[in-house]
């Protein structure tokens, strides 16, 4: 199934987040801590900012001195993504964290604009 753009339910939006992440990291090659990944898919609230605030902007600052206008089009994408979003849910319930699975599997086929 292709990414579904339309589909703003908490869980796919964050799943899509932390896909984001994982892909912008790799691009530097590095990897999210697994602790924090697990922990994303079952309380968003204390991973996505968390990672946002340290591996994931540091990713970024790498890839900007190279490329500031693929680092723009990729930030101004996560924007996008934040913003179908009232708050990061503290906690995904079953259906949520399926809905996670879902939106990080389909963000990674798609993966970001490089």
């Amino acid at each position: 199934m292709p990414l579904d753009n339309s589909r703003n339910t908490p869980g796919y939006v964050c799943g899509r987040i932390i896909a984001a992440y994982e892909l912008i990291a790799a691009r530097v090659g590095e990897e999210l801590p697994l602790n924090d990944l697990n922990l994303s898919a079952t309380h968003p609230v204390y991973t996505i900012p968390r990672l946002r605030a340290g591996q994931v902007r540091k990713a970024l600052a790498r890839m900007r001195r190279r490329s500031p206008a693929r680092v723009a089009r990729v930030e101004a994408y996560i924007a996008d993504l934040v913003a179908r979003l009232d708050h990061f849910p503290e906690h995904l319930d079953p259906e949520q964290r399926a809905e996670y699975v879902l939106g990080e599997a389909h963000q990674k086929v798609v993966g970001l604009p490089f």
